[in-house]
């Protein structure tokens, strides 16, 4: 296991999804699945990232967006 995986586990135990960990660090939920089936590399930086995510008291929502900012467009708009 790397490091990223075992950081990754640790989060995932402290209740934080993927979709919350690729918005606080800044990249996609794919990039975060990657990492987690160790089939893409992460880079120093975003394993610094990962690092601090697992220091914080807070956790973030499960959803990935806020609520009303993905409103379908009616036929008018």
């Amino acid at each position: 296991m790397t490091d990223a995986q075992a950081l990754l586990v640790d989060l995932r135990t402290k209740g934080w999804t993927n979709a919350a960990i690729a918005d606080e660090i800044g990249v996609t939920v794919n990039a975060v699945e990657k990492w987690q089936s160790g089939g893409r590399n992460i880079t120093p930086s975003h394993l610094i990232l990962l690092n601090q995510l697992t220091k914080r008291k807070r956790i973030p929502p499960g959803k990935r967006y806020q609520k009303g900012s993905r409103n379908k467009v009616g036929k008018d708009g």
